[in-house]
């Protein structure tokens, strides 16, 4: 799939020259290889019950705002079992019985409500075929994406990326915080700097090593931001780091999931690039 930003060409070219000129490209691809070898890869995240992985997506890419995972997963399985996970189904629910099936999820009265708008709009649209929705092209699917309700930059990006397979930066607060802590581009404030800022910064190093990547583009972003959640569930925590102890373990609906990560290891896989590391002693 061709790589294309819906930015300004003179930012983008901008964000090309920084990156260049500071090997930000080279570093990304430093914490990629070391993200991957520590965690490898984890098949089970999606799909998680559904033989409808594009909607899955999109639904739970709405109810994970503000929400632990391992309540939207619950919160899927839930909706599946009630026959909720096709859009001419979910549209026809009952509102109220709909948010009770998604509690403990964060605002399930609105979270509820805008699902069940955006599948009358995929049904009445698209047919309920999703795939139709997602086959357009970047700027003009995150444009009708972004009209629908609960639907922001990064949840927009959540669905392009995993259920459409375009290639975008998730600028969510995991990759934040991380990059942030890191500190692989120092005159950058990856904390606070606005969301298509940072996406074009990232978007554009990793098109300066496209020969390098051992995966195509699209695969490179979604394992970076697969690989950068098991770091920050796992290791770089919002507070009380786990960097000389083993990952914090999470317990998911798939007992599967991260079933092998992080059981003996001897701590953060990124302390040694890490600006914010400080080993006790």
């Amino acid at each position: 799939m061709a790589f294309c930003v819906a930015v300004p060409a003179w930012l983008f070219e901008k964000a090309v020259r920084c990156v260049s000129n500071n090997d930000f490209g080279e570093r990304l691809l430093k914490l990629y290889d070391a993200l991957a070898g520590h965690f490898a890869h984890e098949p089970h995240w999606w799909p998680i019950v559904t033989d409808a992985p594009q909607f899955e997506m999109i639904v739970g890419a709405v109810l994970v705002q503000q929400t632990r995972w391992e309540t939207v997963e619950a919160a899927i399985v839930r909706m599946h079992e009630a026959g909720l996970m096709r859009p001419q189904a979910l549209a026809a629910a009952d509102t109220q019985a709909l948010a009770a099936l998604i509690r403990p999820c964060a605002f399930q009265g609105q979270k509820a409500l805008g699902l069940q708008m955006i599948a009358r709009y995929l049904a009445e649209r698209y047919g309920g075929d999703v795939g139709a929705l997602l086959r357009q092209p970047r700027a003009p699917l995150r444009a009708e994406l972004m009209a629908m309700p609960r639907v922001g930059q990064e949840t927009a990006d959540t669905i392009m990326l995993y259920a459409g397979g375009h290639p975008v930066f998730i600028v969510d607060a995991y990759a934040r915080r991380l990059l942030a802590r890191l500190g692989l581009l120092p005159s950058f404030d990856f904390a606070r700097a606005p969301y298509d800022t940072v996406q074009t910064l990232v978007e554009a190093a990793a098109t300066t090593i496209v020969p390098a990547l051992p995966v195509s583009l699209t695969e490179f972003f979604w394992n970076f931001h697969a690989l950068i959640i098991e770091e920050c569930i796992h290791h770089c925590l919002a507070n009380n780091p786990r960097q000389d102890r083993p990952g914090l373990r999470r317990a998911f609906v798939d007992p599967r999931k991260c079933a092998e990560h992080c059981l003996e290891c001897a701590g953060c896989p990124l302390r040694a690039m890490c600006a914010s590391y400080h080993p006790r002693g």
